[in-house]
């Protein structure tokens, strides 16, 4: 039996290593090639055939559609997404279930006898923990979902068969730099030579496109060498076109079938939590969305763009983010501001300064604003505004929209319902 639980695991490696992000791949690997993942003659690990994911925005609604079209044509599949919005167990999932705490605390005990002195993230002792768990199971495809970046994020460790690039846009500058052409060569980095990069941008950036030449992968741009279109009949979805482009691209190169041949029935019922997920909460219409970056805020505005009524904004952000911009595009539709703060999360904004830096994209505002002091507080004051008449959005974080999602999954069925 393990001997400590999931939660206790979290805890330690939270507080454990002293940078949250460090990214490179020297101390994981040594760790990955300790316990038999990486640099194994005659192996493959953790699957078949292994396809990474990256991408600004759109990766796990990619993971997502990729997942349902192998799992209709038959494949077994792993994935490995991040972060989770309300159980660790979220991030790995084998055959359409998520691994069990038992599993993971496992794998992490493993790793923490193979590791020695090397130091290790909370993200990498996790993804570790994934291709260890995926290993043990041999699925037919591992679709691994970049953290942040490409080029040297833990998921790089392996070499992916099917490199995916969904798009790139201003994110993690910190991090990546402030140039789309260094972001984009950042992201192309996953792939490998030989293999296909599908890029889910029609107009990829040099940087993108120039990291794909020097590695010598085979760059495939959407709208130029493949398109969705080609895929019929193809279902309604709320998912990113972008994505789901090139999850049927990546299927149709894994299966072999042509564009015609593909099933795309199982696109339809594809929904990714927190993506425009749309419910109901005592007869108000909600929309919960993790947009934290402003790419992805302005696909939301005009995803809202249709609503005829008020619309009442919930919003929770990283204090490292472009926030001003990340305001921007709803700034003219919202009607009510709750602007809230994110307990136990030190990288978190202080919701008091969020009105200021509204008020610096709009130039006046004469829009309500409110503090609160949770995501959960900021919900119930604005569902105590809203009439049925009205739109609630809550978007801004993971950590926004986790403890939501988690209350409303809770409610009575009476009180919720799914639109």
């Amino acid at each position: 039996m393990p001997q400590r639980s999931l939660s206790e695991w979290l805890t330690l490696l939270q507080n454990r290593h002293p940078k949250e992000i460090e990214l490179g791949l020297g101390r994981i690997r040594l760790v990955a090639r300790e316990l038999g993942l990486v640099d194994v003659p005659d192996r493959r690990s953790p699957a078949k055939t292994v396809v990474t994911i990256a991408g600004t925005n759109g990766k796990g609604s990619c993971v997502a559609a990729l997942q349902a079209l192998l799992s209709a044509a038959g494949y077994r599949v792993a994935c490995y997404t991040s972060p989770h919005l309300i159980n660790y167990r979220e991030r790995i999932v084998i055959d359409g279930h998520c691994v069990s705490d038992e599993a993971i605390c496992e794998a992490f005990e493993q790793i923490e006898q193979s590791r020695g002195q090397t130091s290790l993230t909370y993200f990498e002792f996790g993804t570790l923990a994934a291709l260890i768990l995926m290993a043990r199971e041999e699925p037919d495809v591992a679709l691994l979902e970049v953290g942040l970046g490409g080029r040297l994020d833990a998921v790089n460790i392996l070499d992916a068969d099917i490199a995916i690039v969904t798009g790139v846009a201003l994110d993690h500058q910190e991090w990546l730099g402030d140039d789309l052409n260094q972001i984009g060569a950042e992201k192309a980095a996953i792939a490998r030579a030989g293999k296909p990069l599908i890029c889910g941008d029609p107009n990829p950036v040099a940087g993108l496109i120039g990291t794909a030449e020097k590695v010598g992968a085979k760059l495939m741009v959407n709208g130029r060498d493949f398109s969705a279109k080609q895929f019929v009949p193809l279902p309604e979805t709320s998912l990113p076109s972008a994505s789901i482009a090139c999850a049927l691209q990546a299927t149709s190169l894994i299966t072999g079938l042509s564009p015609s041949e593909v099933d795309t029935s199982a696109i339809g019922a594809v929904a990714v939590p927190g993506r425009f997920q749309k419910v109901t909460i005592n007869g108000v219409s909600v929309v919960l969305d993790v947009a934290h970056n402003p790419q992805a805020a302005t696909l939301l505005a005009d995803r809202l763009n249709s609503f005829s009524g008020h619309l009442i904004a919930v919003v929770g952000l990283m204090a490292d983010k472009d926030i001003p911009n990340i305001l921007a595009p709803l700034g003219p539709m919202v009607k009510s501001w709750y602007f809230c703060n994110i307990p136990n999360q030190p990288r978190a904004a202080d919701a008091g300064m969020l009105p200021s830096m509204l008020y610096n994209t709009n130039g006046s505002v004469s829009v309500r604003t409110r503090v609160c002091s949770s995501p959960l507080n900021a919900l119930e004051s604005a569902l105590r505004e809203a009439t049925s008449d009205d739109q609630v959005v809550v978007f801004g974080s993971f950590f926004t929209v986790g403890p939501i999602l988690d209350w409303w999954q809770n409610l009575p069925k009476g009180k919720k319902d799914v639109e």
